[in-house]
């Protein structure tokens, strides 16, 4: 069998190496979709095997050994420990900008924990995006906000959102 890189192509995936680089340009082109960079690991088109590693990802039947509830409840647990490791190493720090950091990681923990299985992620990223557009066209800050508050059992889902300006938002705290 004829080598399958050209002997310019070669060089490119030993420089990028060299450089650290995950991927670099070659030469010749995927014959499944025509895409022309590469993995400088094992030479493989990134394009296709993205779309491998999708399918797999898609594939419930393949996934369900890493999907149990239990091996969920477990990585919720992790990312509270860690929280609270973190909260506990910087609580006798200066306050400021480490304690609002402490607070975000919190904040994402408990979203994390309130995503239902109905949520649509497309819709929660439309929301966002819509947000942002508003308080670009308007110039007033806009958040988005939850009808009821993550704090007090609330979903992190498509119809628990809404979009309100910043000052209200911050305003309503988490009261109902």
């Amino acid at each position: 069998m004829a080598n399958q890189f050209t002997k310019d192509s070669l060089p490119r995936r030993q420089q990028a190496k060299k450089n650290g680089e995950l991927t670099y340009e070659g030469y010749k082109t995927c014959i499944k979709c025509g895409g022309s960079e590469r993995y400088t690991s094992n030479g493989n088109c990134v394009k296709c095997e993205r779309e491998k590693g999708l399918a797999k990802l898609l594939d419930d039947e393949l996934m369900a050994p890493y999907r149990t509830k239990e091996k969920q409840q477990k990585n919720r647990e992790r990312r509270r420990q860690t929280i609270r490791e973190n909260s506990k190493r910087y609580s006798q720090t200066e306050k400021g900008k480490i304690s609002s950091s402490i607070s975000s990681s919190n904040r994402r923990a408990r979203v994390l924990s309130q995503i239902p299985e109905t949520a649509d992620f497309e819709k929660i990223k439309e929301i966002y995006a819509e947000c942002r557009k508003i308080s670009k066209e308007t110039g007033i800050p806009h958040e988005v906000d939850h009808i009821i508050p993550i704090a007090k059992g609330g979903l992190h889902h498509q119809d628990n959102l809404q979009i309100i300006t910043q000052k209200e938002n911050r305003s309503k705290g988490a009261s109902l």
